[in-house]
């Protein structure tokens, strides 16, 4: 076993986490900010392509009245599952308790910009006058998603946990409260879009504060002893 090797471990016995790349969450960040912008033009005009469609698709598989199901996943975007699965997250990742204050802002932040927005696109929902893009179920479901995303690559759980984990969160959280929204018929597909852009956007923005601070950290760190050892050898 080489040195560099050895060092890619804790002394826990859990394999060492590398820092995230800042670029990627920046590329997040903004991406998904400028769908939120492109999608709140259209809405302020109306209903956006497609939306007639997706709902009269939704409507003749499910008719009137949605099941269960669907009201039970509906809770997935409010503080009933949102709480919990946020202390949950603390439990999981030291590096999420280190910056708590961080994480909790998004998931407080993200939820008003969208009660504000609703105002200023002033656009209703498919039944009745209230105002609907973006959906306030859909952005905090994609905050959540988007913060636990990455703070699970902040864990010491391995890489299967971290994928079947996060699988599970991307599709009840996520995917799974968009089409509830949708099955309710509480919003147009592009309320629900513009949710999930808007939450995904403040999300990925904070990831990518914590990463570019993480990456600012690493680069100016003391080297490790592998690294001592290869220059001690090189030279």
């Amino acid at each position: 076993m080489t040195p560099a090797a050895v060092d890619d471990y804790t002394a826990s016995g859990f394999q060492r986490m590398t820092p995230p790349d800042p670029a990627r969450w920046r590329a997040l960040c903004l991406g998904a900010l400028a769908l939120f912008l492109v999608l709140s033009a259209g809405a302020a005009l109306g209903t956006l392509p497609g939306d007639l469609a997706v709902r009269a698709l939704v409507r003749a598989h499910l008719g009137s009245e949605a099941g269960p199901l669907f009201h039970g996943v509906n809770l997935g975007g409010t503080w009933l599952v949102l709480l919990p699965a946020t202390a949950l997250l603390f439990a999981l990742s030291p590096h999420a308790r280190r910056r708590w204050w961080l994480w909790c802002a998004v998931l407080v932040i993200a939820p008003n910009i969208e009660n504000g927005w609703k105002v200023l696109v002033g656009r209703a929902r498919p039944v009745g006058l209230a105002f609907g893009f973006p959906s306030g179920h859909a952005t905090a479901a994609a905050a959540y998603v988007v913060t636990a995303l990455y703070l699970l690559g902040r864990t010491p759980l391995g890489r299967g946990g971290r994928v079947a984990v996060g699988a599970v969160v991307v599709v009840v959280l996520g995917v799974g409260v968009g089409a509830a929204r949708l099955a309710l018929d509480a919003h147009w597909v592009s309320d629900v879009v513009g949710g999930w852009a808007l939450g995904t956007a403040c999300a990925a923005g904070a990831a990518w504060w914590d990463a570019s601070r993480e990456a600012s950290a690493s680069a100016g760190a003391a080297p490790t002893a592998a690294e001592r050892l290869e220059r001690r050898t090189a030279d």
